[in-house]
């Protein structure tokens, strides 16, 4: 994905020096460009290779930045969570202390719409009912991340609204959207696949706000501390040199992965960025 990029190589090569919070606005609007191209040509583009990407990216920034700011693991199988999280992202506030975000991706068709997103059979239990049992368990915070560009058709009619600490965001900030699990629970009620008009500008806000701005926590929200995240059943996954191991702190075969776990899990300590980059637009 957007392999002749000249902004990338440079972000590879350690200048301009990004903060994290500048970084991810930046991966929203090159996605959001990724898939505006995609659906200029009426093609589509899969949540796993949009996550994969999205994961390659957060890698990229640990290799170039301090090891300690971004650490992503993951599985070394195939794992179908019982909760539908497909990211477990623990955004650090400072204090050693940790929020836990339950992701389920999603990606955009280039009619403007995320098939999945739509009442199935009666009686069926949906994704966004298993990431709320998620967040009254295990106190975390479950989101929809949803990998969004220009669409052909259904595009909306108006432009950006919500404001976080740096403004209200450009469109291409979108590229990467959060919209909480709640929210599309009470915005899915047809058969029909939901449009990213009925939740934009109103209820969706870009992944740039939790990486970006300090957040007051639901009641039901619960602190994890490093020594609460379980990562033993994982590898951790780093952008190495020729030669390295593959992997450090490679999971052995009696590891398991516990219930409302997801494959992927990313710590991310924020204290260093949060505040402290310029804004922008």
């Amino acid at each position: 994905m957007m392999l002749n990029d000249p902004v990338l190589e440079a972000i590879l090569l350690g200048y301009p020096p990004l903060s994290l919070c500048e970084y991810s606005s930046y991966l929203s609007q090159r996605v959001y460009r990724h898939l505006s191209d995609v659906f200029r040509h009426e093609l589509s583009f899969s949540e796993l290779g949009m996550t994969d990407h999205f994961i390659l990216d957060l890698v990229r920034f640990t290799h170039r930045s301090s090891p300690a700011t971004v650490k992503v693991y993951k599985t070394s199988w195939p794992v179908e969570t019982a909760f539908g999280n497909d990211i477990d992202l623990f955004i650090g506030d400072g204090t050693g202390q940790y929020d836990w975000y339950a992701l389920q991706a999603k990606v955009m068709s280039h009619e403007g719409e995320f098939n999945d997103l739509k009442v199935k059979v009666k009686g069926e239990l949906h994704q966004w009912h298993k990431l709320l049992l998620h967040e009254r368990l295990f106190g975390s915070q479950a989101f929809y991340l949803l990998y969004v560009g220009k669409s052909k058709t259904n595009l909306p009619s108006t432009r950006p609204t919500k404001e976080d600490c740096h403004g209200v965001a450009p469109i291409g900030d979108y590229g990467l959207s959060l919209v909480k699990a709640l929210d599309i629970h009470k915005t899915v009620t047809r058969t029909t696949p939901m449009k990213f008009s009925e939740v934009f500008p109103d209820l969706v806000e870009p992944l740039r706000s939790i990486f970006c701005c300090p957040r007051p926590l639901p009641p039901t929200a619960k602190k994890y501390s490093a020594a609460e995240i379980y990562t033993p059943a994982y590898r951790q996954v780093y952008a190495r040199e020729k030669g390295d191991a593959s992997y450090r702190d490679y999971n052995n075969l009696d590891h398991f992965l516990p219930d409302g776990f997801a494959p992927l899990r990313i710590l991310i300590d924020l204290n260093p960025d949060v505040g402290k980059a310029e804004k922008f637009s």
